[in-house]
């Protein structure tokens, strides 16, 4: 995860109630990590009402959609009872790929708030503008590096653990493997 950017981190139409969102998100996401999960999370609002929340669920549900915003988008359609999200807005810890950024383009979702740039995915900045792309049909408001730093440092962290115990099981095996072949 070093090649995550870490990028602005105060924005003229970033309100209060989002940074409260994205705290929420983070907090979320912290969580999915001790769950094994990638730890990214969102939350859908309008106001300060929270519609959905959803962290990553894709090794829990074995479905590769099972990505944060996607679940989040698809339970606040739920209890609002319609697709269409106007007026509301996402909280995420992580820029959006490109299935999530078009899921929030095709929700009609009013604004769309997250932490970190993700320069392998990322279709909001990054690599692609599809939120934002004029030739679609909605345009959703974007503000990226929302507390990116914190969101920067959760993404940091589980990867550093995930790749510490890959290493320690390869060592084990090796270790076993060389015990089976001197017995």
């Amino acid at each position: 995860m070093n090649s995550l950017r870490l990028v602005r981190s105060a924005h003229s139409g970033v309100s209060d109630v989002d940074v409260r969102m994205m705290e929420r998100a983070i907090r979320l996401a912290r969580q999915a990590a001790l769950d094994g999960e990638v730890p990214i999370a969102a939350i859908v609002y309008r106001g300060e009402e929270i519609l959905a929340e959803a962290a990553n669920n894709r090794e829990r549900a074995a479905d590769p959609t099972g990505h944060a915003e996607v679940v989040a988008i698809r339970e606040a359609g739920r209890k609002l009872g319609e697709w269409r999200l106007d007026g509301c807005s996402m909280a995420v810890t992580l820029e959006p790929c490109p299935m999530c950024a078009g899921a929030a383009v095709n929700a009609r979702l009013g604004r769309l708030v997250y932490g970190a740039t993700d320069p392998k995915a990322g279709a909001c900045e990054t690599l692609y503008s599809i939120p934002s792309d004029v030739r679609l049909n909605h345009r959703v408001e974007m503000f990226g590096g929302v507390l990116a730093n914190q969101c920067v440092e959760l993404l940091r962290a589980f990867f550093r653990e995930r790749r510490a115990m890959q290493k320690k099981a390869k060592e084990t095996a090796r270790a076993a493997d060389a015990v089976r072949r001197s017995a």
